[in-house]
């Protein structure tokens, strides 16, 4: 079943909408969506009645739609009682969640962006009986996932052995048997096993062009192929816009357009993540010192998400490189021990 079907019928499930109702509900071309509701027509899934849908069967196995009350518009994200209720629950789960390390490049973003990536990714349809790949996750964005009961599996690969050990825990303290998290460094080659096997992958990629490459490339080897979307989130304050084309010729070059891009879309707690350490190191603070240490959560990332619309073309990965040459280029002024 396509996306486009499955965000029909998930709305027809509460019972019977009208055409515009279902049109504004999906993310598909008007050619595309209407030949979607021709073949669940020709298929007797569902019947018209007028300008009215409904389902045609009761055998059909599908979740009904959950308002999680994501809008995102004007510059407003409006927020639900779910969406209330998950960011609670959420929010209790990490409170014991490892702090960042410097040779990782690590920061967690505000536990309320966390779960909002978590129904963004809902509500573009790629959560609900999916397979997810998460490339990195000191956000513990596989733990919002996992509580929303929706996706088939989440797997997470993460260098931090303390992470993999943190989402292991609570995976089994809260029974969310589809959520695993395997060690592993994206220095090194895609375990084979992971090879094509998922429907959506989540990365925050370091920003250097060549970090970039590996995380995101690491991220679509693990995709199957054609429509499978992929999320990362990228900034302004160390990927200048000439990065960002080479960033997208990338994506383009292996099948893949650019759907959504949610400017400033997540935040990065200071207090929280207790970076005033690194500070001392951010060539940002040995270039204009005596700035003192910031005073509100000022470090964003936009959240992008793409999708591929052919057979992807797999791209080729550096065979080995250093974390000097994955984390640090000319524009890295906010990671801990730039030159």
């Amino acid at each position: 079943m396509n996306r486009t079907a499955r965000q029909i019928l998930r709305q027809l499930v509460k019972g019977p909408k009208g055409f515009w109702h279902l049109i504004r509900h999906q993310d598909s071309s008007i050619r595309e969506f209407i030949d979607t509701l021709r073949d669940l027509e020709d298929s007797k899934t569902i019947k018209r009645e007028g300008s009215v849908f409904k389902l045609n069967t009761k055998n059909l196995i599908a979740e009904p739609y959950r308002d999680f009350g994501c809008e995102v518009g004007e510059g407003k994200f409006n927020l639900s009682e779910d969406f209330m209720h998950l960011k609670e629950r959420f929010g209790e789960v990490v409170r014991e969640r490892p702090l960042p390390r410097e040779d990782y490049d690590q920061g967690f973003m505000r536990k309320e962006d966390t779960v909002k990536r978590a129904v963004f990714m809902y509500e573009r349809g790629d959560v609900e009986g999916k397979d997810i790949f998460i490339l990195g996750d000191d956000d513990l964005l596989s733990i919002a996932l996992g509580l929303m009961k929706l996706a088939r599996s989440i797997t997470v690969v993460e260098a931090d052995r303390r992470i993999v050990r943190f989402i292991t825990a609570k995976a089994k303290e809260l029974n969310l048997q589809n959520v695993q998290a395997i060690e592993y460094n994206a220095l090194n080659d895609l375990p084979p096993d992971l090879y094509g096997r998922y429907h959506t992958f989540v990365s925050d990629p370091v920003e250097t062009w060549l970090g970039f490459k590996v995380f995101v490339g690491r991220c679509i080897q693990a995709l199957k192929g054609k429509g499978c979307s992929g999320y990362f989130g990228l900034t302004h304050l160390e990927a200048s816009l000439k990065k960002w084309y080479e960033f997208e010729k990338f994506l383009m070059d292996c099948s893949f357009v650019i759907t959504d891009i949610l400017r400033d879309f997540n935040f990065y707690p200071e207090d929280e993540n207790k970076w005033q350490k690194f500070y001392e190191s951010y060539r940002l603070c040995k270039e204009v010192p005596d700035v003192g240490l910031p005073e509100i959560d000022w470090y964003r990332s936009s959240f992008i998400r793409i999708e591929a619309v052919d057979s992807i073309n797999y791209p080729k990965l550096p065979p080995s490189l250093s974390p000097q040459q994955l984390y640090f280029d000319e524009e890295t002024w906010a990671t801990p021990g730039a030159k």
